[in-house]
């Protein structure tokens, strides 16, 4: 496994501006039981807006395949869904599904966007552990795809959207996000959780 790093961002736990890049690479080596690979990148920019409102953008892209005639493993697909990536849909539910069951399936492509106003939390103005945000959501993953024939390739109309509003906090026990979120054009086979909550980096 390789990964690469830089992160100019004014603060970790109240970034206001700055940007943050991340690569990784992670490999199934010949001579192994399994012969894959997997690139995964993500772009978070930040920029102060009007007053303590900060506005930040967010996109994360990945791609994996398996080689010398082997396939991915299904273990090492992306996911998409839940807090970390598109809000009100459930964690790890976007992209192809099981005709029988309906569980997501996975993918060897993600895309992923976020866009999020971030502003101090009424009346604790001056309290840099809480913060709270309005945020726009989209993402999933490609693969294989499903009986219809969809997410076989990157579409548009195949991703999810969402919207909502959401508090981070910087807990003793460490950071924390909660968000409401509404999808935009949820369809009958997704799996929604309006509310969500992680322990833990939000992105």
């Amino acid at each position: 496994d390789v990964g690469w790093a830089r992160d100019t961002r004014d603060s970790i736990i109240y970034p206001t501006n700055g940007s943050l890049q991340r690569a990784f690479a992670e490999v199934g080596l010949p001579g192994g039981t399994i012969h894959y690979y997997k690139l995964s990148y993500q772009h978070q920019w930040l920029r102060p807006v009007i007053q303590d409102f900060t506005l930040m953008l967010n996109g994360e892209a990945g791609y994996a395949n398996g080689y010398g005639g082997k396939p991915l493993p299904f273990f090492k697909g992306f996911f998409a869904g839940g807090n970390t990536s598109v809000r009100g849909f459930k964690a790890s539910s976007l992209g192809p599904k099981d005709a029988i069951d309906g569980n997501a399936l996975g993918g060897n492509r993600r895309l992923v966007g976020n866009a999020e106003v971030l502003f101090p939390f009424p009346g604790m103005k001056k309290d840099k552990s809480l913060r709270m945000s309005l945020f726009v959501d989209a993402g999933s993953v490609f693969g294989e795809g499903d009986a219809e024939g969809k997410y076989s390739r990157i579409s548009f109309t195949d991703m999810r959207y969402s919207t909502g509003l959401a508090v981070s906090w910087q807990s003793p026990m460490g950071p924390m996000k909660f968000s409401i979120a509404a999808p935009l054009n949820s369809k009958a086979t997704d799996k929604m959780e309006r509310f969500q909550f992680v322990l833990g980096s939000s992105f």
